[in-house]
């Protein structure tokens, strides 16, 4: 005889939503620069800092309800349903916990938006700046901390802008699933970012980090708590390109529906796929780099100060063997939904959709050996120039496939000249001129030349 497991009909009753997890994440915050302060090793107040953001992201997390089911589950309590009818209606779904994949794009798309609007204000600054000598609009100083914050806010958006709106809302779609593999797992992705571009943002009340988007040190171990901000905000960054990795590809492989086969699947879910493979094995390195980076602020460790043994040239390793494949983490799911769109507007199927696919894989491999293309100049050795000024060259390969592909669907198609159907047309010409400009600017003489110009 089967006894049943006896279930409390208790239940957390604190509100969890945005709200609920911004006023948790103040005391937060304060409670790790409090233990920070304590505890740390010097007198900057990184420690502080770090360990305050930490913290404030750890309770943001909370209160929005990421430590209900667990909390439940520990104590025997039901556990409370996140697919309640009442609760997922009207547009308080958006600023709470929800498991369904539709809610979370919709969220990624809006806040990518207000992050757009910050970043291309800082854009229209940096611009405005420029149009007399010795403008007063951004001071000397603070130029260099607004590319900084720009260029990062930037980087922030285009590595979520397909995957997390498009890539959640339209996957399990496309191959038939009705959610995503981990819906813990895929909200989590998405509620990390919000936290990661507040404190980005904060940055500004540190005086900005001077660094730029790179981090390069010695200058990054030398700045303000300011690049305490940037640490934090990409390393939060990179937790949801893992995270949302993990979930894409566990869809993929293991939610497909029945008869939808491999060689039946969009375009674009090929795109997402490739991407996938990208964010989960790029951005640890950078999460790496990041701690490693972190320890020198805080603990005085050396991994990247000359002057006690370090070498800044590994941080310049790690950080484009993340950067350079990061560059086509967004690229290919844009491939993606060219190659989706043509088709539709050109009235006839995907021309050789097998080799799409293996120009989508090819890129992706190609893009964890190119890295070093940017350390020309930064004291790579000789004999390793031409190896990457190769590789480099060799990635025109694939990526002239897709354009290939693309251009073959377009042929003697009648084509309906919808606004997507001009994008995707722009599209094709910019990249056709960026791609004709990569193969020259990947080889030594001109990069030499040209690099930092």
């Amino acid at each position: 005889m089967v006894v049943p497991e006896h279930v409390s009909e208790r239940r957390l009753s604190i509100p969890n939503n945005a709200i609920t997890g911004i006023l948790l994440a103040i005391p937060g915050y304060f409670a790790g620069v409090w233990l920070g302060t304590l505890f740390g090793l010097n007198d900057d107040q990184n420690t502080g800092v770090i360990l305050g953001y930490v913290f404030a992201t750890v309770a943001f997390l909370a209160g929005v309800g990421f430590l209900n089911y667990p909390l439940e589950r520990l104590f025997g309590w039901r556990v409370s349903p996140l697919t309640d009818p009442d609760e997922n209606r009207g547009v308080g779904r958006f600023f709470r916990l929800s498991l369904d994949h539709k809610v979370i794009g919709l969220q990624y798309l809006v806040t990518i938006l207000i992050m757009l609007l910050f970043g291309g204000i800082g854009a229209m600054m940096i611009r405005t700046s420029l149009l007399v000598p010795d403008s007063s609009i951004t001071p000397s100083g603070n130029y260099i901390s607004l590319i900084g914050l720009h260029s990062v806010m930037m980087i922030f958006i285009t590595s979520a802008v397909i995957v997390g709106p498009f890539g959640n809302y339209l996957v399990p779609l496309m191959i038939g699933a009705r959610r995503m593999a981990f819906p813990r797992l895929e909200a989590l992705s998405f509620w990390v970012v919000p936290p990661a571009a507040v404190i980005l943002a904060a940055a500004t009340f540190w005086g900005g980090f001077p660094t730029g988007w790179t981090g390069y040190p010695p200058l990054s171990e030398q700045a303000s708590q300011a690049m305490d901000s940037y640490i934090v905000g990409f390393a939060l960054i990179a937790v949801a390109l893992v995270t949302s990795a993990i979930n894409m590809l566990a869809t993929i492989i293991g939610l497909r529906a029945p008869g939808m086969t491999w060689t039946r699947l969009p375009i674009f879910v090929w795109g997402i796929f490739t991407t996938s493979i990208l964010g989960l094995l790029a951005a640890p390195v950078l999460a790496a780099a990041l701690f490693m980076l972190t320890l020198d602020r805080t603990t005085q460790t050396s991994f990247f100060l000359a002057s006690n043994g370090g070498s800044n040239y590994l941080w310049e390793n790690l950080f484009w063997f993340f950067g350079h494949p990061e560059v086509y983490i967004f690229i290919l799911p844009a491939f993606g939904i060219i190659m989706e769109i043509v088709p539709h507007f050109a009235r006839k199927p995907l021309w050789g959709y097998r080799t799409g696919v293996v120009g989508l894989f090819g890129v992706m491999l190609l893009s964890f050996f190119v890295w070093q293309h940017h350390l020309f100049v930064s004291g790579i050795a000789p004999v390793l120039r031409p190896f990457y000024m190769l590789s480099t060259e060799l990635i025109s390969i694939p990526t002239g496939i897709i354009f290939l592909v693309t251009l073959g669907t377009l042929w003697r198609a009648r084509v309906w000249f919808t606004v997507p159907m001009l994008f995707c047309m722009g599209f094709l010409f910019n990249f056709l001129i960026g791609g004709v400009s990569g193969v020259y600017l990947s080889d030594v003489p001109t990069d030499v030349t040209l690099h930092g110009s």
